[in-house]
């Protein structure tokens, strides 16, 4: 039940979150304390994806990696294979950046875990299809998987718009968020077997879903 000064703070909570953003909730809504109820379960349900982002973006990085430094026989395989001038600069900055934090000490592993989600799905672009995809065999980074390099990277950036947008705090209530987990897993899959069922049997995405009518109306009280 609400309490007395529910519509103090609810008021409080719609003018700090004014504006375009807001629109974005009342639009879909009847009503502010509705729309005030869609963004708590939008904060929710971005939160849910966040471990599976994680795990996304490292076990791609780390697959993609690993595949490179092996057949280029180099850890520093960036420095062997020819990437383009914009992934290079990708690169450099990385390396410019750890040279000031880190004294100048540092190692390809850290280079590794300095590029950034972007990076290692570019690798998988039409640019890279006859070095990397065919003659680094780096489809071999993706065991699972026995589909078309081009419905791959169709996939990773998918995912990567929908990070960006929860990284940024944007509205994602209004896309197909089952057919984004679907695909979340579908990569993991690719990747590891295992990794995918870790994610599975731990996500809370699956019951944050299911609650969005019943928090939308006020019945739920959502959690974030």
């Amino acid at each position: 039940m609400a309490g007395p000064h529910d519509a103090d703070w609810r008021g409080g909570v719609s003018s700090l979150l004014g504006g375009a953003r807001f629109q974005t909730y009342l639009a879909a809504t009847t009503e502010p304390d509705e729309a005030i109820r869609l963004y708590s379960w939008n904060i929710e349900v971005s939160a849910s994806l966040w471990g599976g982002f994680h795990l996304a973006e490292v076990c791609l990085r780390n697959a993609v990696n690993d595949r490179l430094a092996d057949h280029f026989g180099s850890q520093a395989w960036w420095d062997i294979t020819h990437l383009t001038d914009s992934d290079l600069a990708i690169v450099r900055s990385a390396r410019r950046h750890l040279s000031l934090s880190r004294s100048g000490q540092f190692t390809p592993g850290h280079v590794v875990a300095e590029l950034g989600f972007g990076f290692w799905i570019g690798l998988l672009g039409n640019r890279y299809h006859a070095r990397l995809w065919e003659a680094a065999t780096l489809d071999s980074a993706f065991p699972h998987y026995t589909g078309r390099r081009r419905d791959l990277h169709t996939a990773l950036e998918r995912l990567r718009k929908l990070r960006n947008r929860v990284a940024h705090h944007e509205p994602i209530f209004n896309r197909d968020l089952a057919y984004d987990h679907a695909l979340l897993l579908s990569i993991l899959g690719y990747l590891s077997s295992d990794v995918a069922h870790w994610y599975r049997t731990h996500s809370r995405f699956g019951s944050i879903i299911l609650r969005r009518d019943a928090v939308v109306a006020g019945l739920n009280a959502p959690t974030f």
